[in-house]
């Protein structure tokens, strides 16, 4: 929140963040609005709330890679609301199956970065769920709360 930040065209983002319905527009592009119209700036409210100073990188750990029979997983990021883990799935050799299960204190979403699917596409599984088992050969984001 509060960090100015652009998306290029053509650019494949993923914002994991609390769930939140404003977003202040300084550009937008010459972008138009499903009624044709270009889409509304927020100059005033976005410079109020905007933090302009420069703020040192963040720590992050080494990150370490985890290997286990089909998969291997690093973890990207965590804060006290949820964690984001890079997953590398392969499983097309081996024919195996990866169980993926959740327990009763949280949900896990899988989004596709580069696999065979469709780069982008987004895999719920609901918290307490029943064992979700993948197989193939993909790059997933895991993002569990």
């Amino acid at each position: 929140a509060g960090t100015v930040h652009a998306i290029g065209a053509g650019a494949l983002i993923v914002e994991i963040q609390e769930s939140s319905n404003l977003t202040y527009r300084l550009y937008d592009y010459n972008r138009v609005g499903k009624d044709g119209k270009k889409r509304e700036l927020h100059i005033e409210k976005a410079l109020a709330v905007a933090d302009l100073h420069a703020t040192p990188k963040p720590k992050q750990p080494m990150r370490v890679l985890k290997y286990r029979p089909g998969w291997a997983s690093e973890m990207l990021g965590r804060c006290k609301y949820f964690e984001v883990w890079r997953v590398l799935l392969n499983t097309e050799i081996t024919r195996s199956l990866v169980p993926m299960q959740t327990d009763g204190t949280s949900f896990r979403v899988l989004l596709t970065t580069i696999l065979n699917f469709f780069k982008g596409d987004c895999i719920f599984i609901p918290a307490n769920s029943l064992e979700v088992r993948l197989h193939g050969k993909a790059q997933l984001l895991m993002v569990t709360c």
